[in-house]
């Protein structure tokens, strides 16, 4: 057992004339230093079902390389009890410098220093990344380097929990050697600093009572724009579209603007978004039902218009018609799929029924293509999973309902309720760059719009936790839109 406090182990050895620990032998009980100074004795093997001693330094320029992929693999496997475990013998390397190593690095496993060499000497380890694969008897079943998916680290892991033989046992292990990892290097902190802040873009606009269905962008050079739709009440003839801008490096958002305004066909639900080819784009919705009409009414007789901007959105093209796109209408933002694809959530009539749906974009023709149908699905809101399927989740009462596509769009699963509350209102999703899913919407199974949350999910959202609840006042706060910028 680990005496001290300890976890396993990841080693890596090698001093010239070292014995190299082979395949088949059992490792002796070895001990640790801990990035905080304390010895460890680690000899628990039997408590999990695999241990993987990876020697590793922050020095070296191949461990960073597979950082991530090392990452990918003991989060696969973790909790099937495959306990990874770092050894760093460069004794020149500090705890500190471990940890900023370990945390900026992403991994959750435990990290020990070996600053004499003595479990890289015990293993045999002579570069770093270097790999052992140990089963609850200590014994040696891999060693070597990552590897891939068919040869390597990974299927002697699947072969271990499968109580198969392994197939390939060793594998060349090639990195940075172990006594000579490099000079110390800066390790950038992907995460940054948590800020939340609540303000107004705005608090009035003469002549303009209503405000809904915003939407927000980072523009090629940084600018955060807001687009939304205003007028004296939904669906009046007076409805407009307005953008305010908040330019990178400032806290006060400019003076809105009126960017469209239309009596005969006003501007309805409208989504702006920077596309693959640094253009900003305005996807909106122009009412075409005759008038006049009740309040909020009208939705089912919109025609997808599309307008764009070549310098962030100081100036835009005149709109044009998106063809076959009558009933149709945007909310939620685009997403640029693994294949290269760029995605726009759109809902509306087709072929009589009512569905969500993906429309791609032909960077080539500058044109968009529908696929795949969500029959009933109303405002999806897309993101793609790690394992490459897309999750798609949509307003409805009293609950969210959800979709899943395991071929890129083209076919999707029969919608289906979600835990989550709804009262029928909008919600947005969004991937964020740790890989977290956030979802803001109304945490409600009533009418009212209020409160307005935002929760998260750590695995793809099969499961959702953390709730924060942002607003919870009298009135309504609905319709979000939720972006990661560029600085995090």
């Amino acid at each position: 057992m680990f005496r001290g406090s300890g976890i396993a182990l990841c080693m890596l050895a090698c001093m010239s004339g070292a014995h190299a620990l082979s395949v088949g032998e059992i490792a002796e009980p070895v001990t640790l230093e801990t990035l905080d100074g304390y010895a460890r004795t680690m000899d628990n093997y039997a408590e999990r079902n695999g241990t993987v001693v990876v020697f590793l330094s922050a020095r070296c320029l191949a461990t960073a390389d597979q950082i991530k992929a090392i990452n990918t693999v003991h989060e696969k496997y973790r909790e099937e009890e495959v306990l990874f475990v770092g050894v760093c013998s460069n004794p020149e390397e500090s705890g500190e410098e471990l940890r900023t190593f370990q945390q900026n690095g992403g991994c959750i496993f435990p990290i020990y220093r070996d600053p004499a060499r003595a479990v890289a000497n015990q293993f045999g380890a002579k570069v770093t990344p270097e790999f052992f694969l140990l089963d609850k008897a200590g014994k040696v079943l891999y060693h070597g380097g990552l590897g891939s998916e068919k040869k390597g680290l990974e299927p002697a892991i699947v072969s271990l929990l499968g109580r198969k033989p392994i197939a390939v046992t060793e594998a060349e292990a090639q990195g940075t050697a172990i006594d000579q990892p490099g000079p110390k290097r800066e390790i950038p902190d992907p995460y940054g600093s948590f800020a939340f802040s609540s303000e107004l873009i705005f608090t009035k606009i003469p002549g303009v009572a209503v405000h809904h269905c915003s939407t927000i962008t980072e523009a090629p050079n940084g600018d955060l724009l807001c687009l939304w739709y205003a007028g004296s009440y939904e669906s009046a003839e007076d409805q407009a579209l307005y953008m305010a801008r908040l330019v990178k490096g400032q806290r006060v958002w400019s003076t809105p603007q009126r960017l469209l305004q239309n009596p005969e066909a006003p501007p309805g639900n409208a989504v702006i978004f920077t596309g693959p080819d640094r253009r900003v784009w305005i996807v909106w919705g122009r009412m075409e039902g005759s008038r006049p009409t009740r309040r909020g009414s009208g939705w089912s007789k919109c025609r997808l218009m599309v307008r764009t901007s070549t310098d962030n959105g100081e100036t835009w093209s005149t709109d044009s018609e998106m063809p076959d796109s009558f009933a149709w209408l945007p909310r939620n933002a685009p997403l640029t799929l693994n294949d290269g694809r760029f995605a726009l959530p759109i809902s509306g009539h087709v072929d009589g029924a009512y569905a969500g749906f993906l429309l791609i974009l032909d960077p080539a023709q500058q044109t968009w293509n529908r696929i795949g149908l969500m029959p009933g699905g109303e405002q999806p809101t897309v993101v793609q999973r790690d394992n490459g399927d897309l999750l798609c989740l949509m307003r409805g009462h009293p609950r969210i309902l959800q979709s899943t596509s395991s071929d890129g769009g083209v076919t999707w699963t029969k919608p289906t309720r979600a835990e989550l509350k709804c009262p029928d209102s909008g919600i947005a999703m969004t991937k964020l760059k740790s890989g977290r899913l956030l979802l803001a919407y109304n945490d409600t199974d009533q009418w009212d719009r209020t409160p307005f949350t935002v929760i998260q999910s750590t695995d793809d959202g099969k499961t959702w936790s953390d709730i924060r609840v942002l607003e919870q006042d009298w009135g309504e706060f609905s319709y979000p839109c939720i972006i990661q910028s560029s600085d995090g």
